[in-house]
């Protein structure tokens, strides 16, 4: 793949590109945490708000940040990665698979890549943004550590 299509987005702040996925479900299985995926597009400004004032503080923040494992999928590009089960495939064909065309969508998984919660799909109300990404990495960690919701 030509170095190009490896790039970046062109938005100021990013979580880490989904690279190797399988070698994140050992890591989701170990810590008992869910993976938390960020769908994107290159032109996307609402991407560029979510990600700005929501997504990347949350996952920076030590009150979040080991809660999940935070990745970026790229839509509208053929990035190289490795899916769940160790298998080739590209930020393209993986949200054909969870049927992402609107973005930005946050879905939240377990090591199979099976959702854990509801996506959260737009950016909806603003207000409540944030509490809609804390609700469902609390309800992908309950999942994955057998907890029974309060």
């Amino acid at each position: 793949m030509p170095a190009a299509a490896q790039s970046r987005t062109p938005h100021r702040f990013n979580l880490p590109l989904a690279k190797d996925l399988a070698a994140d479900a050992v890591a989701s299985g170990r810590d008992r945490v869910p993976i938390f995926l960020f769908f994107d597009r290159y032109d996307c400004s609402y991407c560029e708000r979510a990600l700005a004032q929501f997504v990347v503080p949350i996952s920076r923040e030590p009150a979040w940040r080991d809660r999940a494992l935070y990745r970026q999928v790229e839509i509208d590009q053929p990035l190289s990665l490795v899916d769940f089960d160790g298998r080739a495939t590209t930020h393209e064909l993986l949200a054909a698979r969870y049927r992402v065309s609107l973005t930005p969508t946050v879905f939240v998984v377990d090591g199979t890549g099976k959702g854990v919660g509801d996506p959260v799909v737009g950016l909806l109300t603003a207000d409540f943004y944030a509490a809609y990404l804390e609700n469902a990495i609390d309800a992908g960690g309950r999942k994955l550590r057998g907890d029974t919701p309060s």
